[in-house]
């Protein structure tokens, strides 16, 4: 079969995916200076206890935002992003999560010392702490993130994104450095600057519609149960590596992945304007469109993943001593992480699919499956085979849940995700 010839669609594609992957690399490279710039400066040890409080963090906030940032997502695209009635969702949606990450947060704050118990790590509890305070700004830069990227203002999403965030801390650790705090303190640093001024304006001024939100609630349930199920099975292999091993193996299992998900590196931004798309055309019944734009964005998801993979195959070692000679060791574990993150790329953008066009009771429960498998195969496997567990139960999570979402697209929508699936 033949490469679609480039147009006007393509070009399109392409200029979105390129100012967003602009920003992505930039907040990329960023990221990896803090991992290394952290375990340089703090320790693996405290990177480690870092990585356990941020994955908390991240878990938290999607229990703060319930769903209601897919709902924005899909909704603003779909019904105009400015008309009123959307303005006061909005204002209503950030109110609710304010409230949700304030109560949150004073739990994290009381239960730190027995979050670092429950771990045997009491340095889990200094970094919980300013992770306390972190989740308030955190939740809303995250919403904020959702309502530009419905909007198609691609930069703001892409400034609000953690790797932007982590290459900003480790400017912060840079040029203000200090041992005797968590790492987590230059994220909470961070994070304020990233906060939309527009967003805090309707949080604090705007007058919000409690009747839209309750009219959401359904939908917005269904699409947080499929997000909470999809960020557990995403940290679980983190949370149970910190609680069968130790604070150290968390670094370097943390490092293995993060250089793993170079595969998926520009997944992210070709795939950052299609939800709203996805939600656009669906609305206006265009499947012929909406399948053009899903294959062009196959293409580009394969014709950038599969060689990196075999970037990875070569320089993995390499790559991985960057970080220090411990690390080299762990290429075994780094290329099972590389199959599911292949597959996942190859897949396309299943999960967006079924959100968008009104499928989230089936994504719901594909990730349900695939996060008891993950469970099941990380509390199995980590104890008798330790990193490479973790590596094999992450991997067989991934490769399920993108198969299984892959064919109920097909079955549900008439929507073919994979590049040679014309």
């Amino acid at each position: 079969m033949a490469i679609p010839s480039l147009s006007e669609a393509w070009s399109s594609l392409i200029k979105h995916s390129a100012l967003v992957l602009t920003l992505k690399v930039a907040g990329a490279l960023g990221g990896y200076a803090f991992t290394f710039i952290a375990i340089k400066h703090f320790g693996l040890v405290a990177y480690g206890e870092f990585e356990l409080a941020f994955t908390m963090v991240f878990i938290i906030a999607v229990l703060a935002k319930w769903g209601y940032d897919g709902v924005l997502l899909r909704e603003l695209p779909a019904h105009g992003d400015f008309s009123v009635n959307n303005q006061r969702l909005q204002t209503a949606v950030l109110r609710a999560a304010a409230v949700m990450a304030l109560a949150f947060s004073g739990l994290i704050f009381l239960l730190r010392f027995h979050l670092a118990s429950l771990f045997d790590m009491p340095g889990l509890a200094e970094g919980l702490k300013p992770a306390a305070l972190m989740l308030l700004p955190w939740t809303l830069m995250l919403i904020h993130a959702e309502v530009h990227r419905a909007r198609g203002n691609m930069v703001h999403y892409g400034l609000r994104q953690s790797s932007m965030v982590l290459g900003l801390a480790a400017i912060a650790i840079w040029f203000w450095p200090r041992e005797d705090i968590s790492p987590m303190w230059y994220i909470l640093i961070a994070v304020l600057p990233l906060l939309s001024l527009s967003g805090m304006r309707l949080l604090l001024l705007g007058q919000s519609s409690w009747s839209a939100w309750k009219a959401h609630r359904k939908t917005a349930t269904a699409m947080f149960l499929s997000a909470i199920l999809f960020t557990v099975m995403s940290w679980s292999d983190t949370l149970l590596v910190g609680y069968y091993m130790d604070a150290a193996d968390v670094g370097l299992y943390r490092v293995a992945f993060k250089v793993a998900t170079l595969i998926t590196f520009t997944q992210f931004a070709i795939n950052a304007k299609l939800a709203p798309d996805i939600a656009s055309l669906w609305a206006q019944s265009k499947p012929k469109e909406l399948q053009s734009s899903i294959h062009r964005v196959a293409w580009l998801n394969a014709v950038i993943a599969i060689p990196a993979t075999l970037v990875l195959g070569l320089f993995g070692p390499w790559m991985l001593g960057l970080f220090g000679e411990a690390f080299i060791a762990l290429y075994p574990v780094m290329m099972l992480l590389c199959i599911g993150q292949l597959v996942n790329a190859l897949c396309g953008p299943v999960m967006y699919l079924l959100n968008m066009t009104g499928h989230e009771a089936i994504a719901q429960r594909t990730m349900l499956v695939a996060m008891l498998v993950n469970l099941i195969a990380n509390v199995i496997l980590i104890p008798l085979m330790g990193l490479m567990g973790a590596a094999i139960a992450t991997s067989l999570s991934m490769v399920l849940w993108n198969v299984w979402a892959l064919v109920a697209v097909r079955r549900h929508t008439g929507i073919r995700t994979l590049f040679f699936w014309r």
